[in-house]
């Protein structure tokens, strides 16, 4: 049966719009996409890329298939300053995002120094404080259930990640923050820590300048036990 003719002019108009909608509209509507991508460029390369706290690779790089929505972008590279940002993803949109890194400027607080700290266990975490020194680390939970020294001479790996435990996923301030924590490496045992400054509350982005800081001290003091070949084979 065929349309009358008031009904032409109508169809005439719903065909004519459903011709000009954006070729990306009719998709998402067609499809239900609800993804988008984002493209990250920084003026150095090979800036190691935390998408919600997971490692994602480092720049230049395109993340695709991205949930659409607010997420939380940082950027790290040692001898520059870590960098966060909140992005937006659009649906069936590539998002760009261009960062500047800003040389790390930090100062080496004098010795021996303190830092309030997650401690990571094989089964959860305990709170404490490490006391660094020219000489050692020492460590101290808050409950007096752990406690160890560490000779600075006696390390043999320093690094800024957790850490792999078997079955466990990264956990931290702000949940999975592999590649923000600390970690350092002794004969017989490993050790996994976040700094904070007042508490375990604190935003992620203060407890990474703190565990930067404490990284950044461990690892001077460290680097500078080692030979000129050793710096080369084991510096992050």
């Amino acid at each position: 049966m065929l349309p009358s003719n008031k009904a032409l002019p109508r169809l005439v108009i719903l065909i004519f719009a459903l011709v000009l909608l954006p070729v990306g509209v009719a998709s998402q509507t067609a499809t239900g996409q609800t993804t988008g991508a984002l493209r990250v460029k920084t003026d150095t390369s090979s800036v190691q890329v935390l998408f919600d706290g997971k490692e994602a690779g480092q720049t230049p790089l395109t993340l695709r298939d991205l949930s659409t929505g607010q997420h939380n972008l940082a950027l790290l590279k040692d001898g520059y300053e870590d960098h966060f940002e909140e992005v937006e993803i659009s649906p069936a949109q590539t998002n760009s995002i261009f960062v500047v890194m800003k040389a790390l400027q930090l100062k080496i607080p004098d010795l021996p120094v303190q830092f309030k700290a997650i401690h990571q266990h094989r089964l959860g975490t305990c709170v404490g404080v490490i006391t660094v020194s020219a000489e050692a680390l020492d460590y101290k939970a808050e409950n007096d259930s752990d406690q160890f020294h560490i000779p600075i001479k006696s390390i043999t790996s320093v690094a800024r990640s957790w850490g792999s435990v078997a079955g466990l996923a990264p956990i931290g301030i702000g949940g999975p923050t592999d590649l923000l924590a600390f970690r350092i490496e002794a004969p017989g045992r490993s050790y996994g820590f976040m700094a904070f400054q007042d508490t375990i509350n604190d935003p992620v982005k203060v407890a990474s300048v703190k565990t930067r800081e404490l990284y950044e001290v461990v690892y001077r003091l460290w680097s500078a036990t080692l030979s000129s070949p050793e710096k080369n084979k084991k510096s992050p």
